[in-house]
Protein backbone atom coordinates (compact mmCIF):
# COMPACT_ATOMS: atom_id res chain seq x y z
CA UNK A 1 0.00 0.00 0.00
CA UNK A 2 1.06 3.72 -1.03
CA UNK A 3 2.27 5.26 2.19
CA UNK A 4 -0.20 7.95 1.96
CA UNK A 5 -2.92 5.51 1.25
CA UNK A 6 -4.43 5.48 4.62
CA UNK A 7 -3.85 9.29 5.32
CA UNK A 8 -6.62 9.52 1.78
CA UNK A 9 -8.59 7.18 2.80
CA UNK A 10 -9.04 8.59 6.28
CA UNK A 11 -9.71 12.08 4.37
CA UNK A 12 -12.09 10.79 2.32
CA UNK A 13 -14.13 8.76 5.01
CA UNK A 14 -14.22 11.99 7.23
CA UNK A 15 -15.19 14.45 4.45
CA UNK A 16 -18.25 11.25 3.47
CA UNK A 17 -19.10 11.35 7.00
CA UNK A 18 -19.55 15.19 6.68
CA UNK A 19 -22.77 16.69 9.64
CA UNK A 20 -21.93 13.29 10.93
CA UNK A 21 -18.43 14.25 13.05
CA UNK A 22 -19.69 16.13 16.54
CA UNK A 23 -17.05 18.57 17.64
CA UNK A 24 -16.91 18.61 21.73
CA UNK A 25 -18.94 20.95 22.94
CA UNK A 26 -16.97 23.14 25.57
CA UNK A 27 -18.39 23.22 29.09
CA UNK A 28 -20.23 25.45 30.24
CA UNK A 29 -18.85 28.39 32.08
CA UNK A 30 -18.68 28.17 35.84
CA UNK A 31 -21.28 30.23 38.07
CA UNK A 32 -20.72 32.72 39.96
CA UNK A 33 -20.89 30.70 42.80
CA UNK A 34 -18.81 27.87 41.80
CA UNK A 35 -16.25 30.07 41.14
CA UNK A 36 -16.51 31.62 44.30
CA UNK A 37 -16.25 28.02 45.72
CA UNK A 38 -13.27 27.33 44.07
CA UNK A 39 -11.54 30.23 45.17
CA UNK A 40 -12.92 29.41 48.53
CA UNK A 41 -11.24 25.98 48.28
CA UNK A 42 -7.93 27.43 46.83
CA UNK A 43 -7.70 29.56 50.16
CA UNK A 44 -8.14 26.83 52.12
CA UNK A 45 -4.99 24.33 50.66
CA UNK A 46 -3.35 27.55 51.49
CA UNK A 47 -4.06 28.14 54.48
CA UNK A 48 -3.63 24.48 55.93
CA UNK A 49 0.13 24.92 54.46
CA UNK A 50 0.72 28.03 56.33
CA UNK A 51 -0.62 26.19 59.33
CA UNK A 52 1.52 23.19 59.03
CA UNK A 53 4.59 25.49 58.85
CA UNK A 54 3.83 27.54 61.67
CA UNK A 55 2.94 24.46 64.00
CA UNK A 56 6.65 23.33 63.00
CA UNK A 57 7.57 26.46 64.05
CA UNK A 58 5.78 26.50 67.26
CA UNK A 59 6.97 22.81 67.92
CA UNK A 60 10.86 24.10 67.60
CA UNK A 61 10.18 26.75 69.84
CA UNK A 62 8.50 24.25 72.33
CA UNK A 63 10.79 21.31 72.29
CA UNK A 64 14.09 22.67 71.81
CA UNK A 65 13.91 26.42 72.91
CA UNK A 66 14.46 27.79 69.59
CA UNK A 67 13.92 31.38 68.78
CA UNK A 68 11.21 31.99 66.87
CA UNK A 69 10.23 33.90 63.84
CA UNK A 70 6.62 33.73 63.04
CA UNK A 71 6.37 37.02 60.86
CA UNK A 72 8.53 35.26 58.27
CA UNK A 73 6.18 33.04 57.99
CA UNK A 74 4.08 35.31 56.01
CA UNK A 75 6.86 36.47 53.82
CA UNK A 76 4.74 35.94 50.18
CA UNK A 77 1.63 35.12 51.51
CA UNK A 78 0.64 39.01 52.58
CA UNK A 79 -2.90 38.61 51.16
CA UNK A 80 -4.12 35.46 52.64
CA UNK A 81 -5.73 36.60 55.19
CA UNK A 82 -6.57 39.77 53.63
CA UNK A 83 -10.08 41.80 54.80
CA UNK A 84 -10.97 40.69 50.82
CA UNK A 85 -10.61 36.83 51.33
CA UNK A 86 -12.29 37.06 54.57
CA UNK A 87 -15.30 38.18 52.45
CA UNK A 88 -15.48 35.61 49.44
CA UNK A 89 -15.43 33.13 52.51
CA UNK A 90 -18.75 34.66 54.25
CA UNK A 91 -20.08 35.43 50.95
CA UNK A 92 -19.75 31.70 50.05
CA UNK A 93 -21.05 30.77 53.55
CA UNK A 94 -24.13 33.08 53.38
CA UNK A 95 -24.60 31.36 49.93
CA UNK A 96 -24.24 28.00 51.81
CA UNK A 97 -27.35 26.00 53.49
CA UNK A 98 -25.94 22.18 53.80
CA UNK A 99 -25.00 21.74 58.03
CA UNK A 100 -21.49 20.40 56.94
CA UNK A 101 -20.25 22.51 54.38
CA UNK A 102 -21.68 25.79 56.66
CA UNK A 103 -19.68 24.57 59.61
CA UNK A 104 -16.63 23.85 57.65
CA UNK A 105 -16.76 27.82 56.05
CA UNK A 106 -17.61 28.37 59.10
CA UNK A 107 -14.47 27.45 60.77
CA UNK A 108 -12.43 28.24 57.89
CA UNK A 109 -13.67 32.13 58.64
CA UNK A 110 -12.75 32.01 61.79
CA UNK A 111 -9.59 30.57 61.46
CA UNK A 112 -9.20 33.17 58.62
CA UNK A 113 -10.24 35.96 61.11
CA UNK A 114 -7.65 34.82 63.73
CA UNK A 115 -5.09 34.10 61.14
CA UNK A 116 -5.69 37.94 60.16
CA UNK A 117 -5.37 39.02 63.80
CA UNK A 118 -1.84 36.94 64.17
CA UNK A 119 -0.38 38.66 60.73
CA UNK A 120 -1.44 41.94 62.15
CA UNK A 121 -0.01 41.06 65.77
CA UNK A 122 3.27 38.77 64.41
CA UNK A 123 6.12 41.14 65.44
CA UNK A 124 4.52 41.53 68.95
CA UNK A 125 3.17 37.83 69.56
CA UNK A 126 7.14 37.02 68.15
CA UNK A 127 8.40 39.35 70.68
CA UNK A 128 6.45 38.41 73.86
CA UNK A 129 7.15 34.63 73.41
CA UNK A 130 11.28 35.32 72.84
CA UNK A 131 10.89 37.63 75.61
CA UNK A 132 9.27 35.29 77.89
CA UNK A 133 11.13 32.30 76.99
CA UNK A 134 14.84 34.48 78.07
CA UNK A 135 13.22 36.30 80.99
CA UNK A 136 15.08 35.26 83.86
CA UNK A 137 15.03 37.00 87.74
CA UNK A 138 17.76 36.84 90.54
CA UNK A 139 16.87 34.74 94.11
CA UNK A 140 19.21 34.63 96.93
CA UNK A 141 22.49 35.27 94.54
CA UNK A 142 20.64 32.39 91.55
CA UNK A 143 18.98 33.07 88.73
CA UNK A 144 15.30 31.81 88.07
CA UNK A 145 14.01 31.43 84.48
CA UNK A 146 10.44 32.53 84.85
CA UNK A 147 9.04 29.28 83.12
CA UNK A 148 10.28 27.44 86.56
CA UNK A 149 8.73 29.50 88.72
CA UNK A 150 5.44 27.83 89.29
CA UNK A 151 7.18 24.49 89.54
CA UNK A 152 9.55 25.72 92.07
CA UNK A 153 6.68 27.66 93.76
CA UNK A 154 4.91 24.11 94.16
CA UNK A 155 8.04 22.41 95.44
CA UNK A 156 9.21 25.05 97.94
CA UNK A 157 8.43 24.12 101.60
CA UNK A 158 9.34 26.68 102.60
CA UNK A 159 6.30 29.86 102.70
CA UNK A 160 9.00 32.94 103.52
CA UNK A 161 11.13 31.31 100.24
CA UNK A 162 8.34 31.67 98.09
CA UNK A 163 6.74 34.58 98.75
CA UNK A 164 10.47 35.71 97.90
CA UNK A 165 10.46 34.12 94.47
CA UNK A 166 6.65 35.25 93.52
CA UNK A 167 7.83 39.12 94.44
CA UNK A 168 11.29 38.46 92.62
CA UNK A 169 9.48 37.68 89.43
CA UNK A 170 7.49 40.94 89.33
CA UNK A 171 10.44 43.13 87.63
CA UNK A 172 10.85 40.63 85.10
CA UNK A 173 6.87 40.18 84.95
CA UNK A 174 6.62 44.09 83.85
CA UNK A 175 8.85 44.01 81.57
CA UNK A 176 6.03 42.06 79.25
CA UNK A 177 3.45 44.53 80.37
CA UNK A 178 4.50 46.97 78.13
CA UNK A 179 4.07 44.63 74.99
CA UNK A 180 0.77 43.08 76.38
CA UNK A 181 -0.23 46.06 76.32
CA UNK A 182 -0.18 47.49 73.00
CA UNK A 183 -0.91 43.76 71.83
CA UNK A 184 -4.57 44.42 73.53
CA UNK A 185 -4.89 48.61 72.63
CA UNK A 186 -4.27 47.06 68.95
CA UNK A 187 -6.42 43.80 68.97
CA UNK A 188 -9.54 46.58 69.70
CA UNK A 189 -8.46 48.22 66.29
CA UNK A 190 -7.94 44.74 64.22
CA UNK A 191 -11.32 43.71 65.86
CA UNK A 192 -12.85 46.63 64.06
CA UNK A 193 -10.99 46.04 60.61
CA UNK A 194 -12.49 42.71 60.47
CA UNK A 195 -15.95 44.41 60.18
CA UNK A 196 -17.49 43.15 64.15
CA UNK A 197 -18.82 45.82 66.67
CA UNK A 198 -17.27 44.14 69.67
CA UNK A 199 -14.52 42.47 71.13
CA UNK A 200 -17.10 40.29 72.11
CA UNK A 201 -19.42 39.67 68.94
CA UNK A 202 -15.77 38.13 67.61
CA UNK A 203 -15.16 36.12 70.58
CA UNK A 204 -18.63 35.25 70.72
CA UNK A 205 -17.87 33.65 67.08
CA UNK A 206 -15.01 31.84 67.74
CA UNK A 207 -16.05 30.28 71.08
CA UNK A 208 -19.25 29.24 69.00
CA UNK A 209 -21.16 30.30 72.66
CA UNK A 210 -23.27 33.15 73.58
CA UNK A 211 -21.06 34.90 76.48
CA UNK A 212 -23.69 37.05 77.66
CA UNK A 213 -25.37 33.27 78.76
CA UNK A 214 -21.90 32.20 79.51
CA UNK A 215 -21.37 35.47 82.00
CA UNK A 216 -24.40 34.41 83.43
CA UNK A 217 -23.47 30.86 84.06
CA UNK A 218 -20.09 32.29 85.60
CA UNK A 219 -21.63 34.22 88.08
CA UNK A 220 -24.09 31.52 89.45
CA UNK A 221 -20.78 29.47 89.77
CA UNK A 222 -19.52 31.62 91.73
CA UNK A 223 -22.75 32.02 93.73
CA UNK A 224 -22.87 28.58 94.38
CA UNK A 225 -19.96 27.13 95.30
CA UNK A 226 -18.61 30.23 97.70
CA UNK A 227 -19.88 28.73 100.95
CA UNK A 228 -18.36 25.23 99.82
CA UNK A 229 -15.13 27.20 98.29
CA UNK A 230 -14.32 28.62 101.35
CA UNK A 231 -15.11 25.72 103.76
CA UNK A 232 -12.89 23.17 101.76
CA UNK A 233 -9.82 25.54 101.45
CA UNK A 234 -9.94 26.19 104.96
CA UNK A 235 -9.78 22.53 105.60
CA UNK A 236 -6.93 22.08 102.86
CA UNK A 237 -4.85 24.92 104.27
CA UNK A 238 -5.08 23.71 107.62
CA UNK A 239 -4.42 20.24 106.62
CA UNK A 240 -1.29 20.59 103.93
CA UNK A 241 0.05 24.13 105.52
CA UNK A 242 -1.18 24.39 109.30
CA UNK A 243 -2.31 28.03 108.54
CA UNK A 244 -5.43 29.34 108.05
CA UNK A 245 -6.88 29.92 104.49
CA UNK A 246 -6.79 33.83 104.92
CA UNK A 247 -2.80 33.83 105.37
CA UNK A 248 -2.21 32.64 102.59
CA UNK A 249 -1.27 34.84 99.40
CA UNK A 250 -1.10 33.73 96.32
CA UNK A 251 2.54 32.99 96.22
CA UNK A 252 1.72 29.47 98.37
CA UNK A 253 -0.87 28.28 95.96
CA UNK A 254 0.58 25.97 93.73
CA UNK A 255 2.36 24.31 97.30
CA UNK A 256 -1.60 23.72 98.64
CA UNK A 257 -2.67 21.92 95.60
CA UNK A 258 0.88 19.71 96.04
CA UNK A 259 -0.17 17.83 99.19
CA UNK A 260 2.26 16.44 100.95
CA UNK A 261 4.00 12.57 101.33
CA UNK A 262 2.45 11.89 97.68
CA UNK A 263 5.17 12.76 94.88
CA UNK A 264 6.89 9.43 95.22
CA UNK A 265 3.51 7.41 93.51
CA UNK A 266 4.50 9.82 90.88
CA UNK A 267 8.22 9.35 89.77
CA UNK A 268 9.43 11.50 86.83
CA UNK A 269 10.48 7.94 84.99
CA UNK A 270 6.83 6.49 85.46
CA UNK A 271 4.75 9.31 84.24
CA UNK A 272 4.84 8.36 80.89
CA UNK A 273 4.88 4.18 81.31
CA UNK A 274 1.52 4.60 83.27
CA UNK A 275 -0.27 6.83 80.40
CA UNK A 276 0.86 4.30 78.37
CA UNK A 277 -0.70 1.14 80.40
CA UNK A 278 -3.66 3.27 80.59
CA UNK A 279 -4.31 2.85 76.98
CA UNK A 280 -3.11 -0.32 76.65
CA UNK A 281 -6.17 -1.76 78.82
CA UNK A 282 -8.39 0.09 76.13
CA UNK A 283 -6.43 -1.77 73.16
CA UNK A 284 -4.47 1.83 72.29
CA UNK A 285 -0.85 1.28 71.84
CA UNK A 286 -0.09 4.91 71.31
CA UNK A 287 4.02 4.13 70.91
CA UNK A 288 3.55 1.96 67.59
CA UNK A 289 1.26 4.75 66.20
CA UNK A 290 3.32 5.79 63.05
CA UNK A 291 1.42 8.90 62.88
CA UNK A 292 2.39 9.70 66.22
CA UNK A 293 5.88 11.30 67.57
CA UNK A 294 6.51 11.51 71.06
CA UNK A 295 9.68 13.79 72.64
CA UNK A 296 10.14 12.65 75.67
CA UNK A 297 13.93 13.74 76.39
CA UNK A 298 14.72 16.02 79.47
CA UNK A 299 18.09 16.93 78.71
CA UNK A 300 17.47 19.69 76.08
CA UNK A 301 17.85 22.86 78.69
CA UNK A 302 15.28 25.11 76.78
CA UNK A 303 12.69 22.73 76.39
CA UNK A 304 9.22 23.81 77.76
CA UNK A 305 8.71 21.59 81.23
CA UNK A 306 5.00 21.38 80.20
CA UNK A 307 3.70 18.79 78.13
CA UNK A 308 2.17 19.82 74.58
CA UNK A 309 0.37 17.57 71.55
CA UNK A 310 0.35 19.40 68.58
CA UNK A 311 -1.35 17.93 65.39
CA UNK A 312 0.51 19.24 62.45
CA UNK A 313 -1.26 17.64 59.95
CA UNK A 314 -4.34 15.56 61.70
CA UNK A 315 -4.18 12.93 61.49
CA UNK A 316 -0.92 12.19 59.74
CA UNK A 317 1.64 13.78 61.62
CA UNK A 318 1.20 14.39 65.91
CA UNK A 319 3.48 15.27 68.36
CA UNK A 320 3.90 14.98 72.24
CA UNK A 321 6.53 16.78 73.79
CA UNK A 322 7.15 15.61 77.30
CA UNK A 323 9.83 17.04 79.62
CA UNK A 324 9.42 14.34 82.19
CA UNK A 325 9.31 15.57 85.88
CA UNK A 326 8.00 13.90 89.73
CA UNK A 327 4.55 14.65 91.18
CA UNK A 328 0.70 14.60 90.52
CA UNK A 329 0.64 18.03 88.79
CA UNK A 330 2.96 16.67 86.01
CA UNK A 331 1.36 13.68 85.75
CA UNK A 332 -1.87 15.45 85.29
CA UNK A 333 -0.43 17.55 82.78
CA UNK A 334 0.66 14.52 80.93
CA UNK A 335 -2.46 12.70 80.59
CA UNK A 336 -4.34 15.92 79.62
CA UNK A 337 -2.06 16.29 76.27
CA UNK A 338 -2.41 12.53 75.69
CA UNK A 339 -6.20 13.05 75.71
CA UNK A 340 -5.47 15.86 72.56
CA UNK A 341 -3.21 13.20 71.09
CA UNK A 342 -5.47 10.63 70.68
CA UNK A 343 -8.15 13.17 69.10
CA UNK A 344 -5.70 14.01 66.53
CA UNK A 345 -4.59 10.77 65.65
CA UNK A 346 -7.56 8.49 65.76
CA UNK A 347 -9.08 11.90 62.86
CA UNK A 348 -10.72 10.15 60.33
CA UNK A 349 -12.39 13.37 59.08
CA UNK A 350 -10.42 14.26 55.90
CA UNK A 351 -11.62 17.77 55.58
CA UNK A 352 -9.01 20.03 56.67
CA UNK A 353 -11.44 22.35 58.01
CA UNK A 354 -13.25 19.52 60.05
CA UNK A 355 -10.13 17.68 61.24
CA UNK A 356 -8.01 20.85 62.35
CA UNK A 357 -10.03 24.01 62.37
CA UNK A 358 -13.14 24.83 64.77
CA UNK A 359 -13.71 25.45 68.24
CA UNK A 360 -11.32 23.68 70.60
CA UNK A 361 -13.80 22.86 73.16
CA UNK A 362 -14.66 18.83 71.95
CA UNK A 363 -10.61 18.34 71.81
CA UNK A 364 -10.26 20.40 75.34
CA UNK A 365 -12.69 18.06 76.68
CA UNK A 366 -11.23 15.19 75.54
CA UNK A 367 -7.86 16.38 77.33
CA UNK A 368 -10.40 16.80 80.28
CA UNK A 369 -11.09 13.17 80.21
CA UNK A 370 -7.55 11.48 80.29
CA UNK A 371 -6.26 14.50 83.21
CA UNK A 372 -9.46 13.36 85.28
CA UNK A 373 -8.64 10.07 85.85
CA UNK A 374 -6.27 11.78 88.23
CA UNK A 375 -9.01 12.35 90.54
CA UNK A 376 -10.33 8.62 90.55
CA UNK A 377 -9.75 6.54 93.28
CA UNK A 378 -9.78 3.35 91.11
CA UNK A 379 -7.38 4.48 88.61
CA UNK A 380 -5.10 5.82 91.60
CA UNK A 381 -4.67 2.41 93.40
CA UNK A 382 -4.56 0.54 90.05
CA UNK A 383 -1.97 2.74 88.47
CA UNK A 384 0.10 4.29 91.19
CA UNK A 385 -0.51 2.28 94.21
CA UNK A 386 -1.97 5.10 95.91
CA UNK A 387 -4.77 4.00 98.50
CA UNK A 388 -5.79 4.08 102.15
CA UNK A 389 -5.34 8.05 103.94
CA UNK A 390 -2.60 8.82 101.14
CA UNK A 391 -5.35 9.01 98.65
CA UNK A 392 -7.72 10.44 100.08
CA UNK A 393 -6.25 13.14 101.13
CA UNK A 394 -5.12 13.84 98.07
CA UNK A 395 -8.18 13.34 96.59
CA UNK A 396 -9.31 15.87 98.75
CA UNK A 397 -6.27 18.03 97.65
CA UNK A 398 -7.06 17.60 94.00
CA UNK A 399 -11.02 17.95 93.99
CA UNK A 400 -10.10 21.17 95.67
CA UNK A 401 -8.29 22.38 92.68
CA UNK A 402 -10.28 21.23 90.15
CA UNK A 403 -12.88 23.77 92.27
CA UNK A 404 -10.60 26.39 92.43
CA UNK A 405 -9.82 25.94 88.78
CA UNK A 406 -13.48 26.50 87.69
CA UNK A 407 -13.59 29.13 90.05
CA UNK A 408 -10.93 30.84 88.25
CA UNK A 409 -11.92 30.52 84.90
CA UNK A 410 -15.52 32.32 86.13
CA UNK A 411 -13.49 34.93 87.22
CA UNK A 412 -11.46 35.27 84.26
CA UNK A 413 -14.72 35.08 82.02
CA UNK A 414 -16.54 37.69 84.19
CA UNK A 415 -13.14 39.90 83.79
CA UNK A 416 -12.79 40.26 80.66
CA UNK A 417 -16.41 40.58 79.94
CA UNK A 418 -16.37 43.49 81.99
CA UNK A 419 -12.78 44.82 80.81
CA UNK A 420 -14.33 45.19 77.59
CA UNK A 421 -18.09 46.28 78.03
CA UNK A 422 -16.69 49.03 80.36
CA UNK A 423 -15.16 52.24 78.92
CA UNK A 424 -12.56 53.63 80.48
CA UNK A 425 -12.06 50.69 83.18
CA UNK A 426 -9.22 50.62 85.47
CA UNK A 427 -7.31 47.34 84.73
CA UNK A 428 -5.60 46.30 87.84
CA UNK A 429 -8.35 47.72 90.03
CA UNK A 430 -11.07 45.20 88.03
CA UNK A 431 -8.63 42.67 88.27
CA UNK A 432 -8.10 43.58 92.23
CA UNK A 433 -11.74 42.82 92.84
CA UNK A 434 -12.46 39.97 90.79
CA UNK A 435 -9.36 38.08 91.87
CA UNK A 436 -10.21 38.76 95.79
CA UNK A 437 -13.98 37.69 94.63
CA UNK A 438 -12.32 34.27 93.43
CA UNK A 439 -9.43 33.06 95.28
CA UNK A 440 -10.89 34.69 98.67
CA UNK A 441 -7.42 35.42 99.63
CA UNK A 442 -6.12 39.27 99.77
CA UNK A 443 -5.09 40.64 97.03
CA UNK A 444 -1.19 41.90 96.99
CA UNK A 445 0.65 44.09 94.67
CA UNK A 446 2.78 41.31 93.20
CA UNK A 447 -0.72 40.07 92.24
CA UNK A 448 -2.09 43.13 90.10
CA UNK A 449 1.35 42.70 88.57
CA UNK A 450 0.21 39.99 86.69
CA UNK A 451 -3.76 41.60 85.63
CA UNK A 452 -2.23 41.78 81.95
CA UNK A 453 -0.66 38.24 81.74
CA UNK A 454 -4.05 36.50 83.13
CA UNK A 455 -5.94 38.25 80.17
CA UNK A 456 -6.96 35.54 77.80
CA UNK A 457 -7.66 36.07 74.02
CA UNK A 458 -11.48 36.16 73.13
CA UNK A 459 -12.92 34.47 76.35
CA UNK A 460 -11.06 30.91 76.10
CA UNK A 461 -12.34 30.64 79.80
CA UNK A 462 -15.85 29.73 77.66
CA UNK A 463 -14.33 26.88 76.20
CA UNK A 464 -12.82 25.56 79.70
CA UNK A 465 -16.34 25.38 81.45
CA UNK A 466 -17.73 23.78 78.46
CA UNK A 467 -14.75 21.15 78.23
CA UNK A 468 -14.81 20.17 82.13
CA UNK A 469 -18.62 19.73 81.95
CA UNK A 470 -18.55 17.36 78.62
CA UNK A 471 -15.78 15.65 80.46
CA UNK A 472 -17.77 14.83 83.45
CA UNK A 473 -20.53 13.49 81.30
CA UNK A 474 -18.15 11.64 79.41
CA UNK A 475 -16.63 10.06 82.48
CA UNK A 476 -20.09 9.17 83.65
CA UNK A 477 -20.84 7.76 80.58
CA UNK A 478 -18.07 5.58 80.65
CA UNK A 479 -17.99 4.38 83.97
CA UNK A 480 -22.19 2.97 83.38
CA UNK A 481 -21.48 1.53 80.09
CA UNK A 482 -17.96 -0.23 80.50
CA UNK A 483 -17.81 -0.44 84.38
CA UNK A 484 -15.99 1.64 87.26
CA UNK A 485 -12.44 1.17 85.21
CA UNK A 486 -13.64 1.80 81.83
CA UNK A 487 -10.08 2.35 80.92
CA UNK A 488 -9.63 -1.71 81.31
CA UNK A 489 -12.07 -2.31 78.60
CA UNK A 490 -11.25 -2.61 74.63
CA UNK A 491 -15.00 -2.05 74.38
CA UNK A 492 -14.31 1.37 75.84
CA UNK A 493 -11.21 2.03 73.09
CA UNK A 494 -13.66 1.41 70.37
CA UNK A 495 -16.23 3.51 71.65
CA UNK A 496 -13.68 6.66 72.53
CA UNK A 497 -12.02 6.43 68.48
CA UNK A 498 -15.69 6.68 67.22
CA UNK A 499 -15.99 9.70 68.93
CA UNK A 500 -12.80 10.58 67.57
CA UNK A 501 -12.88 9.60 64.28
CA UNK A 502 -15.15 13.05 63.50
CA UNK A 503 -12.25 15.15 64.69
CA UNK A 504 -13.82 18.82 64.81
CA UNK A 505 -16.98 18.25 62.15
CA UNK A 506 -19.24 17.56 66.06
CA UNK A 507 -19.83 20.53 68.18
CA UNK A 508 -19.73 20.19 71.62
CA UNK A 509 -23.46 19.16 72.33
CA UNK A 510 -23.27 16.66 69.46
CA UNK A 511 -20.74 15.00 71.25
CA UNK A 512 -22.83 14.57 74.61
CA UNK A 513 -26.13 14.08 72.06
CA UNK A 514 -23.98 11.04 70.65
CA UNK A 515 -23.48 9.46 74.12
CA UNK A 516 -26.96 10.02 74.92
CA UNK A 517 -27.07 13.23 76.52
CA UNK A 518 -29.28 15.92 75.82
CA UNK A 519 -26.87 18.45 76.09
CA UNK A 520 -23.96 20.08 78.59
CA UNK A 521 -24.44 20.30 81.82
CA UNK A 522 -22.37 20.87 84.80
CA UNK A 523 -24.49 19.31 86.71
CA UNK A 524 -22.12 15.81 86.96
CA UNK A 525 -19.06 17.12 87.88
CA UNK A 526 -20.30 19.66 90.62
CA UNK A 527 -22.31 16.54 91.81
CA UNK A 528 -18.90 14.04 91.41
CA UNK A 529 -16.43 17.30 93.60
CA UNK A 530 -19.40 17.63 96.24
CA UNK A 531 -19.33 14.03 97.08
CA UNK A 532 -15.34 13.68 96.98
CA UNK A 533 -15.00 17.18 99.11
CA UNK A 534 -17.96 16.04 101.32
CA UNK A 535 -19.77 19.55 100.23
CA UNK A 536 -22.85 19.81 99.14
CA UNK A 537 -22.62 21.64 95.56
CA UNK A 538 -25.94 22.19 93.54
CA UNK A 539 -26.48 24.74 90.56
CA UNK A 540 -29.69 24.96 88.73
CA UNK A 541 -28.64 25.70 85.62
CA UNK A 542 -28.49 24.19 81.90
CA UNK A 543 -25.49 25.04 80.03
CA UNK A 544 -27.64 25.34 76.21
CA UNK A 545 -24.97 26.33 73.62
CA UNK A 546 -25.68 28.68 70.42
CA UNK A 547 -26.75 26.41 67.33
CA UNK A 548 -23.70 23.96 65.71
CA UNK A 549 -24.27 26.15 62.97
CA UNK A 550 -24.79 29.88 63.56
CA UNK A 551 -25.66 32.48 61.79
CA UNK A 552 -23.48 34.29 58.96
CA UNK A 553 -21.66 37.00 61.14
CA UNK A 554 -21.33 40.48 59.51
CA UNK A 555 -19.39 41.06 56.38
CA UNK A 556 -15.47 42.79 57.23
CA UNK A 557 -15.67 46.39 56.46
CA UNK A 558 -13.75 46.67 53.72
CA UNK A 559 -10.06 47.77 53.84
CA UNK A 560 -9.44 51.40 52.96
CA UNK A 561 -7.69 50.61 49.81
CA UNK A 562 -10.24 48.50 48.90
CA UNK A 563 -13.07 51.48 48.68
Amino acid sequence: MHPRLPILLLSFSLSALGGCVTTPKAPPPLTEEQKLAAEVSQLAAEAQALLQAQDALVWSYWSEGARVDMASTYAGREELFSLANIRKIDQLRQRTTEPRELRALTALQSHFAGEYLAQQLAELNDAIANLEASLTFQVEGREVRWRELERLLANEWSGTKRRALYEAAVPALERLNPLLRRREERMEVLVRELGYPSYEALGGELRQADLARLGLLAEEVLQATEAPYKEVMERLAQQEMRVPFSKLTRADLPRLFRPRDVDTFFPRGMLVLRAHGTLAGMGIDLAEMKNVRLDSRDDVPRKNPRPLALGIQVPEDVRLSVRPAEGPLEQSRLLHEFGHALHYAFTQESRFELAKLGNPTVTEAYGALFEDLMEDPVWLEEHAGLSGKDRTEYLAAMSAHKLFLIRRAAGRLLYQLALHRQEGVETPELYRSILQRTDGIPVTEADLARHLVDLEDFYQSADNFRAWFLAGQLQGQLKARFGPAWWRSQEAGTFLRELWSHGNALSAREVAQNMGENGITPDVLLLRLGTTLQVPITLDVRLEEVPATPAPAPAPVPAPEEQ
